[in-house]
C-alpha cells in the first residue's frame, strides 16, 4: 500500500471519526481504552495528527496539499470514502487522481477507460489484479507492483496503488521526453503521442485514448 495512514484532514475526518478508525485497529478490548486515552491526551495537549512516519502538527495538516488518506481497505478524501478493494466509477476516481498524481489525472482515467473499461465494466486484469491501465510488469523502474502475472502484466494490492504507480511511470517517461525535446510535456494529448509505440503500439489505442481525453465530461 502506498501509505497506510498518511495524514488526517480534520475538516473531513472529524476527531471522533478518527478515534473510531484508530481504535478499530485493535481487536483486544484491553488495548482499546489505553490507546484511545493516549490519542485523546496527545491530541488535546500537543494538537497533533498521527502519521506512520512522524507526528504532524494540525496547522501543517490543514496547510498541506496531501489530503488522501488510506487506512486498512478504505480510502478517504474530502467527502469521499471509497473501498480500496472495489473499483470506483471514473468521476470519483478522477477526484482522487487529481490529488494523487496531479497533472496525469486525466490521462490515467482515459487509459483506464480504454484498457479496462468504463464504470462497472472492468476487465479481468482490473477485477483480479487491480491493473486498470494494462501496465506490464516493470523490469527496472521503481514500482508498486506486487509482481507479474503469467503473461507479464503487473499485479497491485489495490486500484489506488495502480493509479499511483501509473503516475510514477509517467513521471519517468516525461524525463525521457525532456531529454529528447528539452522541455516538459505540454499536456496529456502530447504524452499519449509520446507513449505510442512505447506503452502501446496499437493505433486504435492512441485514437481511443485521445478521444476519451477530448470527450470525457471532466468535473
Amino acid at each position: 500500500m502506498v501509505s497506510e495512514f498518511k495524514l488526517l484532514k480534520y475538516s473531513n475526518l472529524n476527531f471522533w471519526h478518527a478515534v473510531c478508525i484508530l481504535a478499530g485497529m485493535f481487536k483486544n478490548k484491553l488495548v482499546i481504552p489505553t490507546f484511545v486515552l493516549l490519542f485523546l491526551t496527545v491530541a488535546a495537549i500537543g494538537k497533533t495528527a498521527f502519521g506512520t512516519d512522524k507526528v504532524v502538527p494540525v496547522a501543517e495538516v490543514k496547510a498541506s496539499d496531501t489530503a488522501v488518506v488510506t487506512f486498512n481497505d478504505s480510502l478517504y478524501y474530502d467527502s469521499l470514502e471509497l473501498s480500496l478493494k472495489h473499483i470506483p466509477n471514473a468521476q470519483p476516481m478522477y477526484s482522487i487522481a487529481k490529488k494523487a498524481i496531479g497533472k496525469w489525472a486525466k490521462l490515467f482515467i482515459a487509459v483506464k477507460i480504454v484498457e479496462s473499461g468504463n464504470d462497472g465494466d472492468n476487465s479481468i486484469y482490473a477485477r483480479r489484479d487491480y491493473n486498470l491501465t494494462g501496465m506490464r510488469q516493470p523490469r527496472a523502474r521503481k514500482t508498486l507492483s506486487l509482481g507479474a502475472t503469467k503473461n507479464k502484466y503487473a499485479r497491485y494490492a489495490s486500484w489506488y496503488d495502480c493509479m499511483v504507480d501509473f503516475g510514477m511511470y509517467l513521471n519517468g517517461m516525461e524525463k525521457g521526453f525532456i531529454k529528447k525535446h528539452h522541455r516538459p510535456v505540454r499536456n496529456s494529448q502530447e504524452m499519449v503521442k509520446y507513449l505510442f509505440g512505447k506503452y502501446n503500439s496499437h493505433p486504435v489505442w492512441r485514437k481511443r485514448t485521445l478521444y476519451v481525453l477530448k470527450n470525457f465530461k471532466w468535473k
